[in-house]
């Protein structure tokens, strides 16, 4: 399944040279020296998942609404193209989305809603069949407002689209660290190792943490991770972190919608505290989460400079 998932990005090592031109065009010398000036940004996380379905938007809004509750100032963007659903979780209803943003139909402070819980939210298209094939010009729109994001905050989280779509892996490669959200299932577990697969050619440096989620007793996401590492260290000669498991919790699955986060309603429940430990522990690896001053490429930069594997 994995080696069928991934073959179109496997036979090529890059856009070819006519991609290539069309990318250093839109997106001019990675190495300008605006890019390279050592300046603060806020941390990039990218939350992203093998298949929908594993609860990679209730991970990145709760992880948003925990980031500010310690004083953060966070941002999270839906970059679930065409199939947002971050702003019902969050209980907006936003008038303007990345859509109109990559548009150029509104600018980031127009689009970006204040949200009950906290978090700002650059909200998402749903529905819009366009937004799940960007044009060049749409992708570099979107790298350089992810880099005026940063430039605003101490937290970018970047709740990404479920698969290896190209413009999925490319937002996933500009983040300083990517989280995996799967289950203890074959197919979840299959399609998560299927984007580390497709990440770790592009980028060997890129740190990947996993999260596996609705976990049915304690103990199989502990298991389910071990598997899904010893695939990983054996196919990539690199091993990937874990973050733990999260329960299946029915106050996730019945009162979402219509609901304050379960952080904010339930905050000392058990999946809240599953959560708590989870940021803990990526905090413990990334060394800190928040602003910080960036020496080389932030992530505008890394969106101009690494190239997409397609067909």
């Amino acid at each position: 399944m994995v080696k069928r998932l991934i073959a179109g990005l496997s036979r090529k090592p890059a856009l070819g040279p006519r991609g290539r031109g069309i990318f250093d065009r839109l997106f001019g010398n990675a190495g300008d020296s605006s890019v390279t000036t050592p300046r603060e940004e806020a941390t990039v996380l990218a939350i992203g998942s093998g298949k929908g379905g594993t609860g990679k938007s209730f991970l990145a809004t709760s992880l948003a609404v925990l980031l500010h509750q310690a004083g953060r100032r966070v941002i999270l963007v839906d970059c679930d193209f065409g199939l947002a659903c971050d702003h019902l979780l969050l209980g907006v209803t936003p008038q303007r989305t990345l859509q109109h943003l990559l548009a150029g139909q509104a600018t980031l402070t127009d689009v970006m809603l204040a949200t009950p819980a906290g978090p700002r939210l650059v909200p998402g298209s749903s529905g819009v069949r366009q937004m799940a094939d960007l044009s060049d010009h749409e992708l570099a729109t979107l790298g350089r407002k992810l880099g005026e994001a940063a430039a605003d905050s101490d937290v970018v989280i970047l709740d990404c689209g479920a698969g290896i779509a190209p413009q999925t892996v490319l937002t996933m490669l500009c983040a300083d660290h990517v989280v995996l959200v799967t289950q203890s299932e074959i197919a979840a577990l299959t399609d998560a190792y299927a984007v580390i697969k497709c990440l770790r050619p592009l980028r060997r440096d890129i740190a990947i943490s996993v999260v596996v989620n609705r976990v049915p007793a304690a103990g199989q996401g502990d298991r389910a991770f071990e598997k899904l590492d010893e695939v990983t260290r054996r196919h990539t000669n690199q091993s990937v972190n874990y973050l733990g498991e999260i329960g299946d919790d029915a106050l996730v699955t019945q009162r979402r919608l219509g609901q304050p986060p379960l952080v904010v309603s339930d905050p000392r429940g058990v999946t809240a505290d599953s959560l708590r430990a989870v940021l803990g522990k990526l905090e413990r690896l990334c060394g800190t989460i928040g602003r910080r001053t960036v020496a080389t490429s932030g992530v505008e930069g890394r969106f101009k400079e690494h190239r997409l594997f397609m067909e």
